[in-house]
């Protein structure tokens, strides 16, 4: 059998790539320099080229040196998804899950997600991350959370992605707040007369696109930073807004002088899970997707 490098070696390597040092690596690695060096030495050695051009204080990967970088990294995915796989299976749905949520989800469930997991899940040590959706992705793809609840359509090719539920929009205005009798089509209100999130949340572009809003006109130029900004411009009689029906059902209106309308059927965004296609959890994720799949679909009727 040939001579293989060993995991440890690979997470050495992988660790001086990153850190772009060997004395930050070591210490990332809970190791002496010496022992972190010594083990990138003896992988080269084992691979039989130089992997690290080193000078004085700098380094830099040779050309193969990145090739093994990447592959190792695959290498080491591979077997954590082998020792998730065989957890998973001994005890399912144990041990901790880190989720990620969308600010405008995560404002109105998960507080109460949180309670229906450790009442289901006893075993479980569920941990939330609140985060942009392109953050939660990005911290996806590295391995710092295990699953991500966000708000779709979104660009989710690279994880698998399982729709929960739809989550209605409804149009918001103060009551004395006019606005065109019977109104069935969004485009007729009035100049600047929609209040919405900044762009970075991906509700405006659901909202907008749900909505069939077009008219660029409408829009306010104004553009709230969180929901408790957006509706007290609402609340002022300055115009109107799109909430979730997940918003509504959380109480977001309550005490307010505010009347919303009925939903369109077809004005919704979908609520999804994801998780790595590659990970070794599969059975829990669809475990934790069925359970929570219903509690969260309760949440938007």
């Amino acid at each position: 059998m040939n001579n293989l490098p060993s995991i440890k070696q690979l997470q050495y390597l992988i660790a001086v790539h990153q850190q772009q040092h060997f004395g930050r690596a070591a210490e990332a690695c809970f190791v002496g320099q010496s022992t972190l060096s010594s083990a990138i030495q003896n992988l080269e050695e084992t691979l039989g080229c130089q992997l690290i051009e080193r000078e004085n204080r700098s380094l830099m990967f040779t050309d193969v040196g990145e090739e093994v970088v990447a592959r190792a990294k695959k290498i080491i995915d591979d077997s954590i998804s082998v020792v998730e796989l065989t957890k998973s299976f001994k005890n399912p749905l144990s041990g901790k899950l880190v989720l990620g949520l969308i600010p405008t989800i995560a404002s109105f469930i998960a507080a109460p997600l949180y309670a229906y997991c450790q009442s289901v899940f006893p075993n479980l040590q569920l941990v939330l991350v609140e985060d942009t959706s392109d953050r939660l992705l990005d911290k996806l793809e590295h391995g710092q959370i295990d699953m991500g609840i966000l708000a779709l359509p979104y660009r989710t090719d690279k994880f698998h992605t399982q729709v929960l539920t739809k989550d209605h929009f409804s149009l918001v205005h103060h009551k004395d707040y006019e606005i065109p009798d019977a109104l069935e089509d969004f485009n007729l209100l009035p100049k600047d007369s929609v209040f919405l999130l900044e762009r970075e949340h991906c509700m405006t572009g659901h909202a907008l696109s749900a909505c069939n809003l077009t008219r660029s006109e409408c829009i306010n130029p104004f553009e709230a930073a969180n929901l408790h900004t957006l509706l007290s411009m609402v609340e002022y009689q300055n115009g109107v807004t799109f909430l979730p029906q997940m918003a509504l059902n959380a109480g977001i209106l309550q005490g307010k002088p505010m009347i919303t309308l009925p939903p369109q059927a077809d004005a919704y965004r979908e609520i999804g899970l994801l998780w790595r296609k590659t990970t070794g959890r599969i059975r829990d994720f669809r475990l934790f997707s069925n359970e929570v799949g219903e509690f969260i679909k309760k949440q938007c009727q």
